[in-house]
């Protein structure tokens, strides 16, 4: 009977051996591996820690959006139509019926001017009407008795040709002179000065005896004319829109406009046309609001703030003013990272509201933005920011 052979506990005491110097092996890798990350990020804190120690303080603020910060613009109250009166005759201003502040109507009379001279004129042409009158009438007999002679043969063609030629001329003659007379009395009827459209005087420059004369002032109202006439029920006022607001402008769009001396009421107006074109000089678009003016308290010539309703707009971002830096490089403003690293940005700027302006492009909302940043801060510098409160 034979027995088989029993295991050797050799090879599991060889396993058990091997595993202390895999453990050891593995320890150290992940030394290694480790040990110079750590010292990386100490070198690193270092570092910064020296950074910091030795980083320029600096002012910083944050860069933020305008908010729903009304559009308003300055602008003038003007009439919706105004006419400066001049006389059509030459005289001497009889009288005059309308003074400043007066409201008159269409066609009203204003003054009356002396002028002796036309009326003699007017006198001479009728004159010489009649007498040209009478010329064509007798002219006309002529020819009508040539004509009856001519078909009995007693005159030639030739002398009721004569005739003919004659009548015409003295009809041709009373024409001229009634068209004279006509002009005459036209000029005649100059010498009434009435006002263009319905008003208000706002300025009269004559007195009774000042010379006047056609198309022209006169010599005692110093080159003004006589009346200026302005029509004031509804009034009209020109803005200008800067280019980055100009699309949201259209007509029909209203406005609101105001006055410092009547702070408690607000006037409603209505775009009523655009030149639909910028003004290459200031790079602004002129818009025209009108604005009813019913009870008359608006005063032509006042100086009024309109504030243009401009929703949908996305609000501008908004930075201090002495964060910007005008340098070679164009305006520029300095972007403190989330590691406190300065960094230079080109910026376009848009309205200026004084204490602050608008960022049209450059920096992002809600960056962090130096104050008054000194020429020592270069790109890439370490800064010790001192924050400052967001302006709005």
């Amino acid at each position: 009977m034979t027995h088989s052979p029993s295991h050797s506990p050799a090879p599991r005491r060889r396993s058990r051996a091997t595993l202390p110097v895999f453990a050891a092996i593995i320890v150290i890798l992940l030394a290694i591996g480790i040990v110079p990350r750590i010292t990386q990020r100490r070198a690193l804190a270092d570092e910064v820690r020296a950074a910091s120690d030795t980083a320029m303080p600096t002012s910083v603020s944050t860069a933020v959006r305008a908010g729903s910060a009304p559009l308003v613009l300055p602008g003038t109250l003007q009439p919706m139509h105004e006419a400066v009166v001049y006389a059509r005759s030459a005289g001497y201003v009889r009288r005059w019926y309308a003074d400043i502040g007066a409201r008159v109507s269409d066609g009203q009379l204003l003054a009356t001017i002396e002028a002796p001279e036309v009326d003699q004129e007017v006198q001479q042409a009728r004159a010489q009407l009649t007498q040209a009158n009478a010329s064509l009438a007798l002219a006309k007999s002529d020819l009508d008795r040539w004509k009856s002679l001519a078909r009995d043969s007693a005159v030639s063609q030739q002398e009721l040709d004569q005739k003919t030629a004659a009548y015409e001329a003295s009809a041709a003659t009373a024409n001229a002179q009634r068209a004279n007379v006509q002009r005459l009395t036209s000029v005649q009827g100059f010498s009434k000065v009435t006002a263009p459209f319905a008003g208000v005087v706002t300025a009269r420059n004559v007195d009774v005896g000042t010379l006047v004369s056609p198309g022209t002032s006169g010599t005692g109202t110093g080159g003004l004319g006589l009346f200026r006439v302005s029509q004031t029920d509804t009034m009209r006022v020109y803005v200008n829109v800067p280019q980055s607001l100009a699309p949201s402008i259209h007509v029909g769009q209203k406005a609101r406009i105001s006055l410092a001396e009547q702070h408690d009421r607000v006037f409603t107006g209505t775009v009523a046309r655009t030149a639909d074109a910028l003004d290459p000089g200031t790079r602004t678009l002129l818009v025209e609001v009108d604005v009813a003016n019913t009870d008359h308290s608006l005063l032509a010539g006042s100086f009024v703030q309109v504030d243009l309703a401009t929703g949908g707009m996305v609000a501008p971002i908004v930075v201090p003013a002495n964060a910007l830096l005008f340098n070679a490089g164009g305006t520029q403003v300095v972007v403190i990272d989330a590691h406190n690293i300065a960094h230079y940005h080109k910026v376009a700027v848009g309205r200026d509201y004084g204490a602050t302006v608008e960022i049209l492009s450059g920096v992002d909302d809600g960056a962090t933005v130096a104050l008054n940043p000194s020429d020592d801060i270069r790109d890439g510098h370490a800064i010790k920011p001192v924050k400052l409160p967001a302006t709005r």
